[in-house]
């Protein structure tokens, strides 16, 4: 019935029963210091008009500091590949969503995915009216929450060296995260969950 109403398109594959129950218990709520909630859960096949609309909504310099090219078409076949072998086990997107008018929309995306044994590679990026609100922060350690649970013991994350904003993120959380510069302006992190320093004010729900 929702393919029939276009809610999903016709290749899209909607998660098991399995595997629904598995996400439900990664839902959250977090409300900002000016009283607004956001509501975070993973992201779904359902969601991809949504997710597609997030990206149009940024601005250009936004997604190449989360892309790292200036990348400007989201179509149908582009977010396809993010579903194409789903394993939320493995691997983990979690958007944020506020209220606007009658219906919600996504502001923030983080996800992680699976790079080596016990290793994630993880990254976020939030829409520039909600920067600066501590919603990256959440999102991290959100994920690091998911991540431990699915047996991982560590992230790693790529940033251009001028991305000093989301650098500071994973700095707060990973003191003693390691840095080791790349190839152009990229800077590689990894982080040990160990050395994880919890913000009170970034911490999810406890259940």
């Amino acid at each position: 019935m929702a393919k029939q109403r276009h809610y999903i398109f016709v290749d899209q594959l909607p998660p098991s029963t399995e595997d629904l129950l598995f996400l439900e218990a990664y839902k959250s709520i977090y409300t900002l210091k000016n009283g607004k909630a956001v509501e975070f859960r993973p992201l779904l096949p359902s969601d991809e008009i949504a997710y597609r609309n997030f990206f149009y909504s940024l601005q250009e310099q936004t997604i190449y500091m989360r892309f790292f090219y200036r990348m400007r078409t989201f179509s149908h076949e582009v977010v396809q590949k993010h579903w194409a072998s789903i394993d939320y086990r493995k691997n983990m997107s979690i958007v944020g969503l506020v209220q606007k008018g009658g219906h919600k929309e996504i502001i923030a995306i983080g996800t992680y995915a699976y790079e080596q044994d016990q290793q994630a590679e993880v990254a976020f990026v939030v829409r520039e009216d909600y920067q600066g609100m501590g919603i990256a922060s959440y999102l991290l350690a959100v994920l690091e929450g998911i991540a431990r649970e699915n047996h991982y013991t560590h992230f790693s994350a790529t940033a251009l060296r001028q991305n000093a904003a989301m650098i500071q993120v994973f700095k707060k959380r990973y003191p003693n995260l390691k840095m080791s510069a790349q190839d152009g302006h990229e800077i590689l992190m990894t982080m040990d969950f160990a050395d994880a320093r919890s913000d009170p004010e970034s911490l999810p729900p406890t259940s």
